[in-house]
C-alpha cells in the first residue's frame, strides 16, 4: 500500500498533520530546499486524496513552525536560512545583503514633503511642523520583500535634496540612501542609535511585505548623523521576523 493510500484511510482530523509531516520530512532531507515552491493546496489535495481545507491547514501548520513562508499571489516557499542583519555605526541595507550574496533592491513607494510631526521633529532635531521629506521604501532580498521603511529627511538642512530626489527617485529604480545623501553633499554619516521592538503588522504593511497579519515584524527606529553631528535621517522600518535576525557587534 502506498503512503498516499495509507493517508486516505486515516481519519480527517489527523490527515492534515500527516501531510505537514510529509512536507517537513522532504525539507529535512533537502528534497525541498530553501526558496523552493511547495505544492499548492489543490496539488496537495490531489496527491493525498483530501479536500483543500485539510491541505491548507497542513500549510498553515508548516508556516507556524517557520518552515515555509506564504507569499500572497505567488505561492508557498521553503524558508531559507535567516539573514543576519548587522546593526552598528555603519549599518547599510545594501551592503548587509551583498555580504551574504543576496540581491538587494529598494523600491520607491512614496516621495512627499510633509510637516514634521512631533516624533520626527524630535528625532531630526527640527521644529514641529518644519518641512521634511518622507521617502517610503520597500526593501527586497532576491526579489522577496524584507523591509518597509519610512525615512524622513530635514528639508532645510539638506538644500540639495529636491534635486537629488528628482535625479535618483525614478520609477522602477532601486534607491540607495547612501547614494541619495551623497548627492545631497553628505559624504559620510553614521548611526547614532537604533531602537528595536516587535509588533504585529498593519494591514498595509502585511500586504506590502506579503505576509500574514498574525506573524510579527521587527521594528527599528533609527537616527543617522552627518559630520556635523546633526541628524540627516530619522527612520522607522519594519522587517519580516521570519526572514531576518539582527546582529549587534559587542
Amino acid at each position: 500500500m502506498s503512503s498516499t493510500d495509507r493517508l486516505k484511510k486515516d481519519s480527517p482530523p489527523r490527515l492534515w498533520r500527516q501531510i505537514s509531516d510529509s512536507i517537513a520530512n522532504d525539507i529535512e532531507r533537502q528534497v525541498l530546499q530553501g526558496g523552493d515552491r511547495v505544492p499548492t493546496d489543490i496539488e496537495l489535495a490531489q496527491r493525498f486524496g483530501c479536500n483543500k481545507h485539510t491541505a491548507r491547514r497542513a500549510i498553515a501548520h508548516l508556516e507556524q513552525e517557520g518552515l515555509v513562508r506564504v507569499e500572497w499571489g505567488k505561492g508557498t516557499f521553503v524558508v531559507e536560512g535567516l539573514l543576519e542583519y548587522r546593526l552598528g555605526a555603519q549599518t547599510r541595507f545594501t551592503q548587509n545583503l551583498l555580504d551574504q550574496r543576496r540581491n538587494p533592491r529598494r523600491k520607491i513607494l512614496q516621495v512627499t514633503q510633509i510637516e514634521a510631526p512631533e516624533a520626527v521633529a524630535r528625532g531630526l532635531k527640527i521644529a514641529v511642523g518644519a518641512p521634511c521629506h518622507l521617502l517610503v521604501l520597500l526593501g527586497e532580498a532576491d526579489d522577496v520583500p524584507l523591509s518597509l521603511g519610512h525615512n524622513y529627511f530635514p528639508s532645510k538642512r539638506l538644500p540639495l535634496l529636491d534635486a537629488a530626489l528628482e535625479q535618483l527617485a525614478q520609477p522602477h529604480r532601486s534607491l540607495s540612501i547612501t547614494e541619495l545623501l551623497s548627492a545631497c553633499g553628505v559624504e559620510s554619516y553614521r548611526r547614532s542609535h537604533t531602537r528595536i521592538g516587535a509588533r504585529l503588522p498593519s494591514a498595509e504593511e502585511a500586504a506590502q511585505l506579503r505576509m500574514p497579519r498574525q506573524q510579527p515584524v521587527l521594528e527599528t527606529e533609527s537616527i543617522d548623523i552627518g559630520d556635523s553631528d546633526r541628524p540627516v535621517t530619522f527612520a522607522r522600518t519594519c522587517f519580516r521576523a521570519d526572514r531576518l535576525q539582527f546582529v549587534v557587534p559587542s
